[in-house]
């Protein structure tokens, strides 16, 4: 669990850093420049899996859609949002990776459904703005496909490692980023604006590696590995913890804490305490079913 806290508030960083550097440049170029920067992160230690030819592909397929079509559609939204407001639209995940989780599993627990609805309002406690009605729609559809790609991504990528207990994560990870950096490659090379890279000024360019080698390149190996360590219920509501982080941040180092009233502040933290409640209780709940169930 400490790892996906960890990672949540380095994307709490990103939301700010990506707006306010970023935001504006070709989204398919920066996914290429993230994902590129990412795979060069593990490039040392990528090795073939134990299990051939056949995991190269699986862990591809699950990159270039977790992160290759995830990025897309988050950095087309970054054109068009703040960088609040796109934290707003990621609050729905955790349902996705519930359904997700049930659909796989075959298994449809109350339980997890209830962590990840409770991490929902939590995250809605504290994202309570209003939005421009022109772009919300057209955001929010957008944000769906970000929202379902990662979530799926992070549920298959942890059934895979339960099926493949053998498997070193840092030696087969990269294929991940591989993959991401192939979808996203071929869209921009169909139509990237590949003309305006000699524009980026350094701090784009510092941007950028920071959102390409700790946030991506990093951020998600931690995030990946970590889900395979805690229940889906904990997973799917630690989806949210960034939301509440990212309006934290952006009031401490984005200037926009002069901007929240007292009832905001207060939305802040019973939001933060609804997502971590749901965490909590969503590990203790497992753990006690997988107590109860064990022989003896």
């Amino acid at each position: 669990m400490l790892r996906l806290i960890a990672v949540s508030w380095l994307w709490a960083f990103s939301f700010g850093i990506n707006k306010q550097w970023v935001a504006g440049a070709d989204p398919v170029l920066v996914t290429v420049i993230r994902l590129g920067l990412a795979l060069l992160v593990l490039l040392p230690w990528l090795h073939r899996p134990l299990c051939g030819r056949a995991g190269i592909g699986r862990l591809m397929t699950i990159g270039a859609v977790q992160y290759g079509v995830m990025y897309i559609a988050l950095n087309y939204c970054f054109i068009v949002l703040q960088a609040y407001q796109v934290a707003l639209f990621t609050i729905v995940t955790p349902l996705y990776v519930a359904m997700i989780h049930a659909r796989r599993s075959g298994s449809w627990s109350p339980g997890l459904f209830a962590a990840a609805a409770a991490s929902l309002l939590g995250a809605a406690l504290v994202e309570s703005w209003q939005l421009d009605r022109r772009t919300f729609w057209w955001a929010f559809a957008v944000m769906q496909i970000s929202n379902a790609a990662f979530a799926w991504g992070q549920v298959a990528y942890k059934d895979w490692r339960q099926r493949h207990p053998l498997e070193q994560d840092s030696r087969v990870f990269g294929w991940l980023y591989l993959g991401g950096l192939l979808a996203s490659l071929a869209w921009a090379l169909g139509g990237g604006n590949w003309g305006e890279l000699p524009g980026y000024n350094l701090k784009r360019w510092t941007a950028l590696l920071y959102l390409g080698v700790v946030a991506s390149g990093a951020g998600f190996y931690l995030w990946n590995t970590g889900a395979t360590r805690v229940k889906p219920g904990t997973l799917a509501a630690l989806n949210n913890l960034k939301s509440p982080l990212a309006v934290l941040v952006s009031a401490l180092f984005w200037g926009t804490s002069g901007k929240m009233s007292p009832g905001d502040w207060a939305l802040l933290a019973a939001g933060t305490i609804c997502i971590a409640g749901a965490a909590l209780a969503a590990q203790r709940a497992t753990e006690k079913m997988e107590s109860s169930a064990s022989p003896g």
